[in-house]
């Protein structure tokens, strides 16, 4: 089985699913990893420079900003996947193949 044909199945499931669960779940994963790396680095390296008050703030501040990041960015990498799945799938019944199951 070559790559494209893996990607099809996988990204059959995966459309099957639905768009609103990829967009959230992918984009929730994503702004956690970001998150999660960004509030470690910035506690590591700024905990002597600012008080707590001033870390609580910034770290709703940019969980917000992360997940509208996260959201946005799954909802192009859905887009991306669309066309390549679209393309393909012209392709091949332009070729007249079968396509995989």
């Amino acid at each position: 089985m070559d790559r494209d044909e893996k990607f099809y199945r996988r990204w059959t499931r995966i459309q099957a699913r639905g768009k609103a669960r990829y967009i959230l779940i992918r984009g929730t994963i994503l702004c956690l990893l970001i998150y999660g790396v960004w509030a470690l680095v910035t506690w590591f390296f700024d905990r002597d420079k600012f008080g707590a008050d001033h870390f609580v703030a910034r770290y709703y501040y940019y969980f917000i900003l992360y997940l509208a990041y996260g959201l946005f960015s799954s909802y192009g990498a859905w887009k991306g996947q669309m066309y390549r799945y679209n393309n393909l799938k012209y392709d091949y019944e332009k070729q007249g193949k079968s396509l995989p199951d």
